[in-house]
């Protein structure tokens, strides 16, 4: 039994590609005049994606997406901190889980399910809320 074991620990050990390091393997990506372009293949972040500044004050939650720059007045970005969350804009907080602020600033969606659309100082607290900021 000892040899058995053995034998399936190296054979797992060999095959394993999810310990291999990024260089051992081809890129995903070409260089094409200034920009790099992935292979048409799908992709997979368990934990995130932030494009732009990372918020250091930020608690960020697994499978979110951020997109933004730190705010030139306070020095806040877009927090994803609820799981599945989604924050655009600017200084925007999107801490309930599956909760979304898609643009404006300084906006937050603490409620689960809870999306805030845009404007200033719009908040979405209970779960399945939604705040949509209009100016006329």
């Amino acid at each position: 039994l000892s040899k058995r074991v053995d034998t399936l620990e190296a054979n797992s050990s060999k095959n394993n590609i999810a310990g291999r390091k990024l260089e051992d393997s081809p890129s995903p990506f070409t260089y094409d005049s200034g920009w790099w372009v992935a292979d048409a293949d799908m992709f997979r972040f368990p934990l995130g994606i932030v494009i732009g500044d990372r918020y250091d004050d930020c608690d960020y939650g697994e499978a979110v997406l951020a997109v933004g720059l730190l705010d030139e007045n306070s020095g806040q970005g877009n927090c994803p901190s609820g799981d599945g969350s989604v924050a655009f804009g600017a200084a925007n907080t999107a801490s309930g889980k599956h909760s979304t602020v898609t643009g404006g600033s300084i906006n937050h969606a603490s409620g689960q399910d809870s999306s805030v659309s845009g404007g200033a100082y719009n908040a979405a607290s209970g779960q399945d809320s939604a705040q949509v900021s209009v100016r006329l």
